[in-house]
């Protein structure tokens, strides 16, 4: 396998053209074109689709190239643990949009005396917290698991050789705006969160309804608009500003907790929150440390 041929696939592909993925590559387009046709000829597929209008990604190719960045991010993690003593190593975090995931990141970055990592926290769809652990992106990854998606998930973890362990259990709750309606309540059910827009993570294209990042799915009964945001400022902002709700664990360890309240929803489940790593692989004191200080912000 020649992983110098997989990259100038991978930079043909995001690049759009042989003509750009030269450029950015510093070298002749021929000589690029013919590496690409080699490799298309060893593994007996055709990866990109020639045309007058361009190159297209083929269905085998697409299928070819999503190997060829699983493998170019193995190699690169492998490249920089062995072969540069002196570079800083990276510890890597993929997790769903917690507010006390991000403080106990501070806290880990505030604890470093030493400093001789580079860090990198991540918040993102479900799957990609998952895809990110597997592919090595991330050492670990930050999950909720309940009777609803534990079957997805457990099915990911056992097909790609990862192991979740809990680190507790919490009751959904409902986040509102301090002059919410809801907001001077001391319980909620269900059934009163029907008539209110609901705020959700967007997940990754294609991924199963079971893998939503919250708690509870209301859609299906709720009358309400939902509203679809891929970040946590924006899901504050619209809380605080409207009628807007969202459900999630009731864990709020930043400022943010001044402008919301979080209130328990008392015919809710509960839920599992869960870290996740590769079967094999024996956690970095990093992220060892890491999940102790997340430990103390669940049991705040």
């Amino acid at each position: 396998m020649n992983f110098q041929k997989l990259k100038y696939a991978v930079v043909v592909a995001d690049s759009g053209s042989f003509r750009e993925a030269a450029r950015r590559l510093f070298m002749a387009q021929s000589s690029l074109s013919t590496a690409i046709r080699e490799l298309e000829e060893e593994y007996d597929i055709q990866i990109f689709e020639r045309t007058k209008r361009g190159i297209f990604i083929t269905e085998e190719g697409s299928e070819f190239l999503s190997y060829a960045r699983d493998v170019l991010s193995q190699v690169s993690v492998m490249e920089n643990r062995y072969l540069d003593a002196n570079q800083k190593k990276l510890f890597s975090i993929s997790s769903q949009h917690y507010d006390f995931v991000s403080e106990a990141f501070a806290i880990l970055l505030a604890t470093d005396e030493e400093h001789t990592h580079h860090y990198r926290l991540l918040e993102t769809s479900t799957t990609h917290v998952m895809e990110n652990v597997k592919n090595a992106y991330s050492e670990i990854g930050i999950l909720y698991m309940n009777a609803y998606n534990q079957k997805v998930i457990k099915q990911y973890l056992n097909h790609n050789e990862l192991q979740y362990t809990e680190m507790g259990t919490f009751q959904p709750h409902v986040f509102v705006g301090i002059n919410h309606p809801l907001a001077d309540r001391e319980t909620v059910t269900q059934a009163d969160l029907l008539a209110y827009p609901s705020v959700t993570f967007e997940q990754a294209q294609g991924s199963s309804a079971q893998l939503t990042e919250e708690a509870l799915d209301l859609a299906e009964e709720s009358t309400q608009a939902t509203v679809y945001v891929s970040d946590r400022a924006t899901s504050i902002n619209v809380l605080v500003k409207t009628e807007a709700i969202l459900v999630g664990t009731g864990i709020l360890t930043s400022p943010f907790r001044d402008m919301m309240r979080t209130i328990p929803i008392v015919d809710a489940e509960a839920n599992h929150m869960i870290y996740i790593q590769n079967k094999y692989r024996k956690l970095s004191a990093e992220a060892e440390h890491f999940i102790e200080i997340l430990a103390d912000q669940l049991l705040m």
